[in-house]
């Protein structure tokens, strides 16, 4: 069985339905809940994986989580990274955040070019929607770093550094009922998560497994530009 260490920033912002998908591809997830006061530890040690989740801003525990990070990068431990956890795994390696007030709910994102050989994005469509959600922004990426998804406005959506972590500025691990339940989003950012959600399952629970796969070892370059 591979374990992932999970970092719960938030009790509101768990793995929600992620944690199911990466249970199917075979994943023990093992979590730590520093908003009860449980230490995050200073590296993954035990574990196959690192999971690091949103809600983490300004908490007294992110230069521990940022520390973690950046010994799982160097210990080549698989490090998947999302929203606040994204830029702070950004910023640890000389990325630059700046705070940003844009309206939340849906966003359709491309895949660079460098996707195509990723062992996580590679085959994943062209297309990735997701849930824009955060008020602030990554807006340069650290030299170690490669763009993998942007948004039409140039938002650094999706990055890896160096050959084992990724980072996710956005949300899909979310269903339309828990984002009505935040209270952050208007009718209509509501109504089009709805609309858009089957295929941010369809491309994101492949995604996460392709991330539990490279945790249990399949770690090969693709050998193509893209796969359909």
């Amino acid at each position: 069985m591979t374990t992932a260490l999970v970092i719960e920033n938030d009790p509101a912002q768990g793995l929600g339905r992620a944690g199911e998908w990466l249970a199917e591809a075979g994943m023990e997830l093992d979590t730590v809940r520093p908003h009860l006061g449980e230490a995050v530890p200073n590296s993954a040690g035990g574990h196959e994986a690192l999971i690091a989740l949103g809600g983490g801003r300004g908490k007294d525990w992110s230069d521990d989580l940022s520390g973690l990070m950046e010994t799982a990068v160097a210990d080549t431990t698989p490090v998947f990274a999302i929203c606040s956890s994204a830029r702070m795994l950004a910023a640890a390696f000389g990325g630059r955040v700046e705070d940003r007030d844009e309206p939340f709910g849906p966003r359709m994102l491309a895949k660079r070019d460098a996707a195509g050989r990723d062992t996580v994005f590679g085959p994943a469509p062209m297309t990735l929607d997701v849930i824009r959600w955060r008020r602030q922004e990554l807006v340069e990426l650290p030299p170690e770093a490669t763009l993998l998804a942007a948004s039409p406005q140039g938002a650094l959506e999706v990055f890896r550094i160096r050959d084992t972590a990724w980072g996710v500025q956005s949300h899909f691990e979310f269903t339309p009922e828990q984002l009505a339940g935040f209270g952050a989003f208007d009718d209509y950012a509501l109504a089009k998560a709805a609309e858009v959600d089957e295929h941010i399952v369809a491309t994101w629970k492949p995604i996460l497994q392709r991330f539990a796969r490279v945790a249990a070892g399949g770690r090969k370059a693709l050998p193509v530009i893209d796969v359909s």
